[in-house]
C-alpha cells in the first residue's frame, strides 16, 4: 500500500539499535555482549527479579557473581536508585548494563549510565518546558555505558532515548539523550508469558497510548505513523486475546512486536497530553504508570476529539472495530481495560481529587503538552480532564 506523505519535508531520527525477537531469545545474551565487546555487565532489575529463576539463569549463563546484579529498580525509578546504581557500576568497573524487567528497570539503567558518565550530575540534564512554552533539553556529551534491554512488559521504555526518574518528593523528572537508548533490544515473549494479566494489561494500555499519541502528535511524521499503525493493530489483537484467556506463543510474540513498534513510533512523534498527565499523576497518586494510562487514555482521547477526529477514527479501524468511528475507538479502549479487570476511574484506584488543582499546574509545565494536537492553555482545562476521570 502506498503511503501518502502528510508533509513535503520532514526529518526522521532513530537511535541505532540491534533487535533480537523470538521465543527464548534471552539465551542470545552472551553472544550479544560479545558483539559489543562487553565483559563486565551489571544487571539492573527489581529486588524481586534479582532473586527470580530467570535472572539467576542469566547470571549462570554469563558467569556473574552477586556483585553483577543491582536490584534497585522500583516503581517510578527514584533518582537515589540511579545514583546508587552508578556508584555500584563504577566500583565494579562495569562496561555495560543489562536492563531486565519493565519500564522502571529500563529507565533506571539509563539513569545509571548518565550518572556514570557525568559523575552523578543527573539534574544538570533535566528536560523541561520553559515558561514561554519552548523545550529545554540539555544533553551530556560524554560516552555512556551501552545498555542491553530484556523487557518483560511492553512499556516501550527500552526503545526510547527519553526516560524519567522521581525526585525525593515523588515528582517525576524527565531526560532525553539519544546516546542513552539501548544498543541491543532482546524481546523474549517467553519472559512476557509469565507476567500476571493485570500487570501486562496495564503495560499494554501504556503501549496503546503510545500508538494513539504517535498518530496525532504535532511532532508525528509519515515514518513514525507507519510504526504507530502497526503497533495499534498488534497490541489490540494480542491484548484482547490475552484478556480473554489466550496463552499461545503467537499471541505473546505479536504483543512483543506491538510493544516494540509503539516504542519506535514515539521516538520521533513524541508523546502528548496523555503522557504529560500520567507522568505527574502516577507518582503523585502512588499508582503504576500503566494503571494511570488505562484510566486516563479514554478521557484524553475524548478531549482531543475536536481536533483529531480523523486520527482517532483511524485508531478505530486499526483496532478492528465494526463501527469505525472515533467514539468506537474510545469504546474499544474502555472495553479492553474492563476485560483485563483494570480500574475505570481514579476514585476506584484510591486517588483523592484534592490533589488535582496543584497537579494540573505541574502538568501544564510538562514538555508533552507542547505536542498535543489540541492546544492546552490553562491548568483548569487539565483539572477538568482529571475530574472527568475521577
Amino acid at each position: 500500500m502506498a503511503i501518502a506523505l502528510s508533509a513535503p519535508n520532514f526529518v526522521y531520527n532513530n537511535p541505532a539499535h540491534r533487535l533480537v525477537l523470538g521465543w527464548g531469545a534471552r539465551n542470545s545474551l552472551k553472544a550479544e555482549l560479545a558483539l559489543l565487546g562487553a565483559k563486565r555487565p551489571l544487571v539492573v532489575c527489581s529486588p524481586r527479579a534479582a532473586v527470580s529463576p530467570e535472572v539467576r539463569a542469566l547470571c549462570d549463563l554469563l558467569a556473574l557473581d552477586a556483585d553483577g546484579i543491582y536490584g534497585g529498580a522500583m516503581m517510578h525509578a527514584p533518582v537515589a536508585s540511579a545514583l546508587e546504581g552508578g556508584r555500584r557500576a563504577t566500583m565494579r568497573g562495569a562496561d555495560s548494563l543489562i536492563a531486565f524487567g519493565g519500564g522502571s528497570a529500563s529507565d533506571l539503567a539509563k539513569g545509571i549510565a548518565l550518572a556514570c558518565a557525568e559523575e552523578g550530575r543527573l539534574l544538570d540534564f533535566v528536560l523541561e518546558r520553559t515558561p514561554d512554552g519552548s523545550i529545554s533539553s540539555p544533553t551530556s556529551k560524554r560516552p555512556k555505558l551501552p545498555i542491553i534491554a530484556l523487557p518483560t512488559t511492553v512499556s516501550g521504555a527500552e526503545v526510547t532515548p527519553g526516560f524519567s526518574l522521581t525526585d525525593e518528593g515523588g515528582g517525576k523528572i524527565l531526560f532525553r539523550d539519544a546516546t542513552l537508548a539501548a544498543a541491543v533490544l532482546i524481546y523474549d515473549p517467553e519472559l512476557m508469558h509469565g507476567v500476571p494479566l493485570a500487570i501486562m494489561a496495564a503495560s499494554g494500555m501504556n503501549a496503546l497510548a503510545h500508538g494513539c499519541e504517535a498518530l496525532y502528535s504535532r511532532h508525528s511524521n509519515p515514518v513514525s505513523g507507519i510504526y504507530a499503525r502497526e503497533s495499534l493493530s498488534c497490541l489490540y489483537r494480542s491484548l484482547y486475546a490475552i484478556a480473554t484467556g489466550a496463552r499461545g506463543r503467537g499471541v505473546y510474540s505479536e504483543l512483543a512486536l506491538g510493544g516494540y513498534c509503539a516504542g519506535v513510533a514515539i521516538v520521533n512523534a513524541r508523546t502528548a497530553l496523555h503522557h504529560a498527565i500520567c507522568h505527574k499523576l502516577a507518582p503523585a497518586a502512588g499508582l503504576s504508570h500503566g494503571i494511570v494510562n488505562a484510566i486516563m487514555l479514554p478521557r484524553v482521547l475524548e478531549f482531543n476529539l475536536a481536533v483529531a477526529r480523523a486520527e482517532i477514527t483511524t485508531v478505530a479501524r486499526l483496532l478492528g472495530q465494526p463501527q469505525a468511528t472515533a467514539e468506537g475507538a474510545i469504546a474499544a479502549v474502555r472495553e479492553l481495560s474492563a476485560l483485563a479487570g483494570l480500574p475505570a476511574r481514579l476514585k476506584d484506584a484510591g486517588v483523592s481529587s484534592a490533589i488535582f488543582p496543584g497537579l494540573a499546574q505541574q502538568i501544564l509545565r510538562e514538555p508533552g503538552v507542547a505536542f498535543n494536537p489540541r492546544a492546552v492553555g490553562s491548568a483548569p482545562e487539565i483539572e477538568a480532564i482529571l475530574n472527568a476521570a475521577w
